[in-house]
């Protein structure tokens, strides 16, 4: 009897330890491909905000990033906000610009773009 509740109540264990796991994994809710993107969500006030100037090396307005190289040689791809998307559309590639940013969830989200 010891040996039938023991072995019991592992099994139940091991599902209440292993359950929630599969529960998290589920099924993608857009197995569609996307064609476009919203704008990053607007970083939070605490964010600190950065500058950085370059040159326009490329812009992807569909997908709302653009890359920038420094005067020193460095690459940093940005993300519009909703404020900045709009100003994708008269990027250039080879255009000398300022912009501001924040750093939000890994991503470098453009707040500001001027010309340099």
């Amino acid at each position: 009897m010891n040996r039938v509740l023991g072995c019991t109540a592992g099994c139940l264990a091991t599902l209440l330890a292993v359950g929630p796991g599969f529960a998290a994994q589920g099924t993608p809710e857009n197995s569609s491909r996307e064609t476009t993107t919203t704008p990053a969500q607007k970083p939070g006030k605490l964010a600190l905000p950065h500058s950085v100037t370059g040159t326009v090396v490329s812009v992807n307005e569909r997908a709302e990033m653009f890359t920038l190289k420094t005067a020193k040689g460095d690459t940093v791809v940005l993300k519009a906000d909703a404020d900045t998307a709009s100003q994708l559309a008269t990027l250039k590639a080879g255009e000398r610009v300022k912009v501001s940013y924040k750093n939000s969830q890994g991503d470098k989200i453009a707040t500001k773009i001027v010309p340099a």
